[in-house]
């Protein structure tokens, strides 16, 4: 278990560091005055990739701590509200309530991203979740080293 967990834990840092760059490449698109349609839609694929990078971390946790991946139509907010609660035994929370919420909001996006055509993407709601973003980020990154206390914690004992 030592191992998978020092695994997991490496991942979840590589992880981390794309979201970083994501985070980089939002500040970019931010800064134009007046957005084209290609900006726009760059917005719009940098938060999917956003919450796709924090769901692939939630998804290694859920299958090397929890040992229970979700499934179902409705898996990917079932992940996400998994991660906001202690799951006795096992873990403590992953993520706060609070960031659960936020979370949500990319999470919305990326089933809108999905599934509509790009040119259809709305600058303004793009560029609400992008000035959003690293504030999701900062609060993120904050609660996953907390957690990588526990992870520290459990593999000293093993």
């Amino acid at each position: 278990m030592k191992g998978s967990l020092l695994v997991l834990k490496a991942e979840i840092e590589k992880e981390l560091s794309d979201l970083e760059r994501l985070a980089g490449e939002m500040s970019e698109v931010l800064r134009q005055p007046r957005p084209t349609f290609l900006e726009t839609r760059a917005a719009g694929s940098i938060l999917h990739d956003f919450y796709s990078g924090i769901e692939k971390i939630f998804r290694r946790i859920a299958s090397r701590v929890d040992r229970d991946i979700p499934s179902g139509d409705d898996w990917h907010t079932v992940l996400l509200k998994r991660m906001a609660i202690p799951v006795d035994g096992i873990r403590p929370p992953v993520i706060s309530e609070q960031l659960a919420d936020m979370l949500g909001e990319y999470l919305r996006f990326r089933h809108l991203f999905r599934n509509i055509y790009g040119f259809e993407l709305r600058w303004e709601r793009c560029k609400t979740l992008g000035m959003m973003m690293d504030e999701a980020f900062r609060i993120f990154k904050k609660e996953i080293e907390c957690f990588f206390g526990f992870i520290d914690s459990i593999k000293d004992i093993e």
